[in-house]
């Protein structure tokens, strides 16, 4: 079963009173429970896609359904951007708190669900730091929390762990397929690390330069395969996505 269905979009943004289209033709599904994974140039509207998902973009054509369900009146999604988006002067569980708080959930309620969370993300120990004292690491699992406590179906991430060193990447990735092979999230993300998108991603979807569409849908067996880093399968399939990036307009 689908969960995300995306057919014939198309939408565009003002820049300078000029009308410049950022995705055209898009057409892809993601099933229920999967992850996928969206790589592409630069400015090929994948954080534009993303929005749309989400319903923060509303201005757009063709037909996006979550769940059955358009993006702005489905309550199950939850994003995470690049640069967290956590408040510096509130603590862990304050930060966590927040989207419960504007859903107006009972407290004691919340209190439960904050702990659970952060119990799961090994985070109930630094419940009272503040952001400043995380580290980048700690950071992505406080905003990833942030959402979970929420109980998302869906979970959307803009580069996710773009700015984490080479080894906490590697640590935030595999601690991401373990929380999937929990929780049963599924999974859209975007990334510039190939690598990333190899090891994480089932169905890898290669968008073209701007305006972005879908060039190439691959489907990946290796994805969650914790030992598949080192295996000659592994650089084959990064090789040919590195050849299928060079290749798009």
């Amino acid at each position: 079963m689908n969960y995300l269905q995306i057919e014939s979009l198309q939408a565009a943004y003002v820049q300078n009173n000029i009308l410049t289209p950022a995705l055209q033709d898009v057409n892809l599904s993601l099933a229920q429970g999967s992850i996928g994974a969206l790589i592409g140039p630069s400015g090929s509207g994948k954080s534009t896609l993303l929005s749309i998902v989400a319903g923060l973009k509303r201005d757009y054509q063709g037909r996006v359904l979550l769940n059955g369900q358009l993006p702005e009146n489905n309550k199950e999604t939850a994003l995470i951007l690049q640069d967290y988006g956590l408040l510096p002067w509130k603590t862990v569980w304050d930060n966590v708190r927040l989207g419960l708080q504007i859903k107006g959930l009972p407290k004691v309620e919340a209190a439960e669900r904050i702990e659970k969370t952060l119990a799961k993300l090994g985070l109930l120990n630094l419940k009272k730091r503040f952001p400043a004292q995380l580290s980048g690491g700690q950071r992505q699992r406080v905003a990833i929390a942030r959402s979970l406590v929420l109980e998302p179906k869906l979970l959307l991430m803009d580069e996710p762990f773009s700015s984490l060193d080479a080894l906490t990447r590697e640590e935030m990735q595999d601690w991401l397929l373990k929380l999937w092979q929990e929780t049963g999230l599924t999974i859209l993300f975007i990334t510039h690390n190939i690598e990333e998108a190899v090891f994480l991603g089932q169905k890898i979807l290669v968008m073209s330069g701007s305006p972005g569409t879908i060039s190439q849908e691959f489907v990946n067996p290796l994805a969650g395969d914790y030992a598949a880093r080192g295996k000659v399968e592994f650089l084959q399939t990064a090789g040919f996505l590195r050849h299928c990036l060079r290749g798009v307009k």
